[in-house]
């Protein structure tokens, strides 16, 4: 590949591509639009996504299709089209040829993207750009020609785009199309690391947590970030979790169902790059990391499990965006709760402590009963204590404030607001006394998880689990002496946009 070429998708992917990554398709300027990459990744970690579209303008036309319904749309249209059917599959069986010419395993399960039938598709992207590659004569075989490929891709598109401006599909007489009018790709060039840095940057970040899978879509500008979309769906990834013990394969496919789907919002909103992480369940789980990978190749996203110590600091550059000095940050997750601070010296390095008790693992633990038993709530509440007591010395030199991050504390300050919805803008930087999450303990304790579940500001997959993390917010404002903790949106998101991964 050529040291241009390179250049070009660093920019358009947001980091280097493989090594080995050959162009398969470009576009009129001259520009990649699809590249071919290796069939096995670090680690020698299999690659389902052998061809992958860079072109942003496409990238955002086929996010904006994949947004409407495009994959749940392919399916549709496989199981009522049976030439459709037999055409994809002569397109899955070119491209596991294609798989095995490269020294891959060539077995039936390995799918384009992924999944073994297009009946199964996940990922729209992965299908246009295979059909694209066989379009442009990359990929040739007498299983499908290049016009059945150019009809199929217009077929899966072209009914649901709204229009055909110059970032759309373009003019679809051509093979390989004209995808964007003003060679944008160009702009790599002049720069040597492949960015032009006058204007924002947009970028995306998706935690994948125990109880969560979070999205954060934000520019990063001199002065900090904007954000443009936070949004969290609840899908339970480590419900029931034992550390080494496989993830359960609902918990599974819920949560990449909603990792695929924010990832295809991100990109619809023209994030130039989507970080990936795993947290808690993750680092536990003996499928976690290769589910992680999995999920970051089909997301199209740079992928990793953090470990704690990263985790920590990522989540305190978030807080420090909007908290200056050094604060003392409590993370209530699913599966662990971090305590973490910087120094007057070097704010940066973060010295962590993380606990082995989250809302999940607590409430799978303590609490059996709905509503919870005073005494489940009890036993919970003196664990908590327990934990937290050796931390009290540790941190008391910490002469910032407390800040608290994540879904326990942000949901308990909108509930202590009495918002009507959750609004994040709302109860950034607001003030959560300790008598306050005293009392709420007690109302939540009270009710049944259907009944917390009706609250404002509460999601329905979260109410199982809010009684034990605010028992633990309890116990760590009591324990750590602090009479109030300032609540922050800003968390692991936005340190994860604002500086990236390290590998």
């Amino acid at each position: 590949m050529q040291d241009t070429d390179r250049d070009i998708i660093a920019w358009q992917l947001g980091r280097e591509p493989h090594r080995g990554t050959a162009v398969a398709v470009r576009c009129r300027f001259g520009r990649p639009v699809v590249i071919e990459t290796p069939p096995r990744v670090a680690g020698d970690q299999p690659n389902p996504t052998l061809f992958y579209l860079t072109c942003p303008a496409l990238v955002a036309t086929v996010s904006r299709v994949e947004a409407q319904g495009g994959v749940r749309r392919l399916r549709e249209l496989v199981e009522q089209d049976k030439e459709l059917e037999l055409r994809l599959e002569a397109l899955t069986r070119l491209y596991r040829k294609r798989r095995g010419s490269l020294g891959a395993d060539p077995r039936p399960e390995a799918g384009i993207g992924g999944p073994r039938r297009p009946n199964l598709a996940s990922c729209l992207h992965a299908y246009v750009a295979a059909l694209l590659a066989v379009e442009s004569g990359y990929l040739t075989g007498p299983e499908l020609s290049s016009e059945a490929a150019s009809s199929i891709r217009v077929a899966l598109l072209k009914p649901m785009v709204e229009d055909s401006r110059p970032d759309g599909l373009g003019d679809d007489r051509s093979p390989k199309g004209d995808w964007c009018g003003d060679d944008r790709c160009a702009a790599a060039l002049t720069s040597t690391v492949g960015r032009t840095l006058a204007g924002p940057v947009r970028r995306a970040a998706i935690d994948v947590g125990t109880i969560s899978v979070r999205l954060l879509v934000a520019d990063v500008l001199p002065d900090g970030l904007r954000t443009l979309v936070r949004h969290t769906e609840v899908t339970r990834l480590g419900k029931q979790l034992r550390p080494g013990a496989r993830l359960h394969p609902v918990s599974r496919e819920r949560t990449a169902e909603a990792v695929l789907r924010l990832a295809g919002q991100a990109r619809g909103l023209g994030a130039e790059v989507t970080w990936l992480v795993g947290t808690s369940a993750a680092r536990e789980a003996s499928d976690g990391r290769s589910f992680i990978d999995r999920l970051g190749r089909e997301a199209q996203a740079v992928s990793k499990v953090l470990s704690g110590q990263e985790e920590a600091a990522l989540a305190y550059a978030g807080v420090r965006i909007d908290v200056p000095g050094c604060p003392l940050v409590v993370d209530i997750g699913g599966g662990s709760t971090e305590l973490m601070a910087g120094s007057e010296q070097d704010p940066d390095r973060v010295v962590a402590v993380s606990l082995r008790l989250g809302a999940s693992r607590a409430t799978d633990s303590w609490i059996h009963s709905d509503p919870p038993a005073p005494e489940e709530v009890t036993a919970l509440y003196h664990e908590a204590k327990h934990l937290f007591a050796p931390l009290r010395e540790q941190f008391s030199h910490v002469a910032g404030p407390l800040v608290g991050v994540a879904g326990t504390v942000t949901t308990l300050a909108c509930l202590d607001a009495g918002l009507e919805a959750y609004d994040g803008k709302a109860i950034h930087l607001r003030l959560l006394t300790q008598e306050s999450v005293r009392e709420w303990v007690t109302r939540l304790s009270r009710l049944r998880a259907a009944q917390v579940a009706a609250l404002s500001c509460v999601q329905a997959g979260r109410a199982p689990v809010l009684v034990a993390g605010a028992v633990i917010l309890q116990a760590a404002l009591e324990v750590l002496g602090r009479k109030s903790i300032i609540v922050s949106e800003r968390d692991l998101l936005d340190g994860l946009v604002m500086r990236g991964l390290s590998r």
